[in-house]
Parts: structure tokens; sequence; C-alpha cells
């Protein structure tokens, strides 16, 4: 006999996930589009993880990530829930730049976010960590570490607060950061793709908790957001299609 625990989660017809809000503009769209098809009701509740994680604690059916350390990280926040073996890699997005609208210092690429008089924000949090570092450090040359260094201007501990700091104090010239987050910003902003010397992937990924394993809407969810006709989607939002 299947524990209480899980009987109820079958019996309830509501799943809850949980989330960060880089991913959660097309997490929320699948979910609409897979109740909308299913007739069942996938809530899903994105942001900081320290506004939700009490609650994924009592009730998460599905914990979706911006990238494997942000999910390790989770785990260790909820060591009986999750279980590392069980992830799913979902689709990956490419790191860039974003510069205001019009662009007043001519920002077309990595090496420009070295010049002189350039103020740069950088997120070094959430799914971010050591992101700007990577970049620079791609082909091994330590000095546009450095000089990178000197024009940033502000760390933001997450993308969100980033976005409100890229609104209000318009000295910032340049943002690292994923391409979806430019629409968030409005219309004060335009993304800058990167070539291949200085751009890094990273995936957002998907579980399903240890007491919904048997959950079979969360299961087809799942199942959902990895599937072709889910990839327009991702794509959409600036994530790359499989």
């Amino acid at each position: 006999m299947l524990p209480i625990a899980i009987l109820c989660n079958m019996l309830n017809a509501e799943v809850f996930v949980y989330g960060p809000g880089g991913p959660a503009p097309v997490i929320k769209e699948l979910a609409q589009e897979f109740s909308q098809k299913s007739g069942e009701k996938i809530i899903v509740t994105a942001g900081p993880a320290s506004a939700w994680i009490e609650d994924a604690k009592k009730n998460a059916n599905i914990i979706f990530s911006g990238n494997s350390s942000m999910m390790d990280s989770f785990i260790k926040l909820m060591p009986t829930k999750l279980n590392a073996r069980a992830i799913n890699v979902l689709n990956v997005r490419p790191s860039g730049i974003v510069v205001r609208s019009d662009n007043p210092k001519k920002i077309t690429q990595f090496s420009d976010l070295l010049k002189a008089d350039t103020h740069v924000m950088v997120v070094d949090g959430a799914g971010q960590v050591g992101l700007y570092e990577d970049m620079a450090l791609k082909n091994g040359d330590s000095t546009t570490l450095a000089k990178l260094r000197k024009n940033i201007t502000f760390y933001a501990p997450n993308s969100k607060i980033a976005v409100e700091r890229w609104n209000s104090d318009k000295s910032i010239d340049a943002l690292i950061i994923w391409p979806h987050w430019v629409h968030a910003i409005g219309k004060d902003a335009k993304f800058i793709k990167l070539g291949d010397e200085n751009v890094i992937y990273r995936a957002s990924e998907i579980v399903l908790t240890e007491d919904s394993l048997q959950n079979k809407v969360a299961r087809e969810f799942v199942e959902f957001v990895q599937s072709k006709d889910a990839q327009k989607v991702w794509k959409k939002h600036g994530w790359i299609a499989k």
C-alpha cells in the first residue's frame, strides 16, 4: 500500500511548482498550456527562494532551477524532499549583455565592457554565481577579468534586484545577464549577443519531489516541459530549443 502522503498527492487536483524568476515565464506559460489541454491545475510560484522555500517544504510537487548550482542549493535546503538522481536537465540559455536602448557607449561586444568610463552591473548570486568571471576568463587571460573588475559598479544578489537597479540608476551602461531578462526591464534595454569567445551557457533543471513520484499529473507536466511541443515556448523566451 502506498504511503498516505503519496495517496494524498494523487488525490489532490492541484500540482504545486516552485522555482526562481529566470525560467518562470516559460514554466508559467507551459503550465497554462498544460492546464488548458488536461484540465489539471498547475500552480507555479516563482521568485527568490527565500520567498517560497518554507511553503515548498510543505507542499511542493515539482522544483525547477535556473542552473545546476542553484538546484544543488535547493537539495541542501530540502534534503529529504529532493533526489539529485531524479533531476531532469532542461533547455540552456546563453549569457550576454543588456545595454541602454540608445546604447550611448556603443557596446557591441564583451571587450567594450573593459573600456575606461564604462559602468557595468553583474549578478553575483542565484543562478549567476561566477558568471562574469567565467565569461572574462574563457580564453584564460586574467587581464580581461582585471579590467572588467575595475568597471563593475554594482553586484546584484539576484536578477530581480538587477532589473530594479537598472531602471533606477541610469549611470549603469551595461548588465551581464541572460537574454530573457531584457523583457522584464522594459523599453530602456536591448540585448547584445556574444561570440563563442565569451558566451557561457547554463541550463534550467526540474525535479519531482520524493513524495510526488507517483503523482501522475506532476509526472506528466514534467514530461510536457521537456516535450517537442514545449520548445517553441522555450525559444520565445530566449532559451535554446532542443
